[in-house]
């Protein structure tokens, strides 16, 4: 098994120097009233990444404070629950990336397949309560990208094993690249496997996986291709991290890991 260093040797961070018309489109999708904060988490860390814009879909409920805590972000009320209305689709049709699940422990399979529908060639994120959608969404064509943990990559491959046997198995189940995170991180294009084994621990903080969305959809935005977006993501992930960690291993919080991202991006690029 190949370091992850070996991977992003292979792909460059794509430039993200360009204007909002540049750098393409990323919709998160998430945010019920129980857990609105997800999506601020991971579009923020998309924006911090250089997404040209960002659009943050959650429950009506929270939508208003949602759009007061995200400036940067426009912000659509949806109630996630039926069939998307006229706005977000036409939204979804334009989009470049859309991440779905941030904040939910479950979401419905159907809704997350008529989301899934409505994409129109952009790279569809699956996250937190809409990864056991999955497996079902393969036949739709869609450019499909996943990042579990351990324990989500478990449920959806029904195999206990480390995260090296994991990510295959995962990567041939939606014929695509993934990222099983855990004490080790594999990253996969369903040929090669790349490991990382330096994550701060602090990156178990809540929401650091909400982060960790964000930023794969911005560097999709920019122009990355699947795998050396997942590889990337990892790597500027852990430099957010080990950034903070240097004056405190443990304690940092998820929105400090968006305020480092910009930094670990210069560090590592």
């Amino acid at each position: 098994m190949n370091p992850l260093r070996r991977l992003l040797d292979l792909h460059g961070l794509p430039d993200a120097s360009g204007g909002k018309d540049a750098n393409g489109t990323v919709i998160v999708i998430g945010g019920p009233p129980s857990c609105p904060g997800a999506v601020m988490l991971a579009g923020t860390a998309a924006l911090r990444l250089g997404s040209g814009r960002v659009q943050l879909v959650v429950h009506p409920d929270v939508s208003a404070a949602i759009a007061a805590g995200t400036p940067e972000a426009m912000v659509l009320g949806w109630d996630q629950q039926s069939t998307p209305h006229a706005a977000l689709r036409t939204a979804l049709a334009e989009a470049d990336v859309v991440i779905v699940g941030p904040g939910h422990a479950d979401m419905d399979s159907a809704v997350v397949r008529e989301i899934a529908e409505a994409v129109d060639g952009a790279h569809l994120v699956l996250d937190a309560g809409a990864l056991p959608a999955a497996l079902g969404l393969v036949d739709t064509g869609q450019r499909l990208l996943i990042a579990p943990n351990t324990d989500e990559a478990t449920r959806l491959v029904g195999y206990d094993g480390d995260e090296s046997v994991l990510a295959p198995r995962l990567a041939e189940a939606i014929d695509g690249p993934v990222a099983v995170r855990g004490a080790i991180t594999v990253v996969t294009d369903g040929t090669e496997c790349w490991l990382f084994e330096d994550a701060p621990t602090g990156l178990g903080t809540p929401g650091s996986g909400d982060v960790f969305v964000g930023t794969l959809g911005g560097l999709l935005a920019c122009g990355a291709q699947p795998v050396a977006a997942l590889g990337w993501a990892v790597a500027l992930h852990a430099e957010a991290g080990a950034r903070l960690a240097r004056d405190a291993p443990v304690g940092y919080l998820a929105r400090d890991l968006v305020r480092e991202l910009p930094f670990a991006r210069a560090a590592l690029g």
